[in-house]
């Protein structure tokens, strides 16, 4: 297990989180749209990523976009298109509705490359259908679709710094929702996710009922024992060995079990000890 500060983790780096990663894939399993919440630093994004890992598993397509940069429409469907591409089929259909933009063979683009040219093609009059084909393609995949669209807060925040932001907003939360509920039956699902949260947004906007179709589900912290068990682990990763009752003591510091925090103190810690045979006490 490693030590991982300010990103996030999968896999054998990945720490507990059991009971929501079953509640999380059971609702996802039955195609519900998600909407995962929680305080900053609780790890959602980790939480996300090990999800579609775990899906993968089973047979899914993982797709995972970050629209934190997007400041219009069309630079988020276009950061969609830019996850889509590592699925050659689904990139294909997209491609081929796109001829004018997509003279080369998709193969031999790189994802980044394939969302510039399709952010070209996207503009105000035309992003709810491109937008739409796309949902649409992944729903029709032969393999089920995860697709984790994280920060969208964020992007539906710095929207509202424009002319028209409200509206905009509204627009598109309107259109997400629609299409989404006209793919219902199919083999697509969608998280959502970020660092700050939706809900708080919609109902300052006074729309909560563009993002009622989402099921949602908070993600809290640690617990004291898991607090303790991640700290214990980490010391046992690196080889410092640590006193009975330092990972007590530092719970007990902490105050509360935030992922993040518990990794930065044990950073902290573990460059204090210049990682040596020395014991922390």
């Amino acid at each position: 297990m490693k030590s991982s500060t300010g990103r996030w983790v999968s896999g054998e780096n990945f720490f507990d989180r059991e009971t929501e990663l079953q509640i999380l894939k059971s609702r996802i399993l039955d195609y519900n749209h998600v909407l995962l919440t929680g305080q900053r630093r609780m790890g959602k994004t980790s939480v996300a990523r090990e999800l579609g890992r775990l899906l993968e598993k089973d047979g899914w397509i993982f797709l995972f976009t970050d629209v934190e940069d997007a400041t219009s429409p069309e630079d988020a469907i276009a950061s969609m298109a830019g996850a889509v591409h590592a699925v050659r089929p689904i990139a294909k259909r997209i491609a081929s509705k796109m001829k004018h933009l997509f003279n080369e063979n998709v193969e031999e683009l790189s994802a980044y490359e394939f969302r510039m040219k399709f952010r070209a093609g996207v503009g105000e009059g035309n992003w709810r259908r491109y937008g739409e084909e796309l949902l649409e393609d992944c729903a029709i995949h032969p393999q089920p679709v995860l697709l984790v669209i994280d920060e969208l807060p964020i992007y539906l925040k710095r929207m509202l710094r424009y002319d028209n932001g409200r509206q905009r907003v509204d627009e598109f939360l309107s259109w997400l929702r629609s299409v989404l509920q006209r793919l219902m039956g199919k083999s697509l699902a969608v998280l959502i996710s970020g660092s700050i949260g939706l809900q708080p947004l919609a109902q300052q906007l006074g729309i909560p009922d563009r993002i009622n179709y989402l099921y949602t589900y908070r993600s809290g912290p640690w617990s004291r024992n898991d607090s303790i068990l991640c700290f214990q682990q980490l010391a046992q990763s690196y080889q410092i060995p640590v006193e009975e009752g330092v990972a007590e003591a530092v719970y007990n510091e902490l105050g509360v079990g935030i992922p993040h925090h518990v990794q930065f103190f044990f950073a902290r810690l573990r460059h204090y000890s210049g990682e040596t045979p020395n014991i922390i006490d």
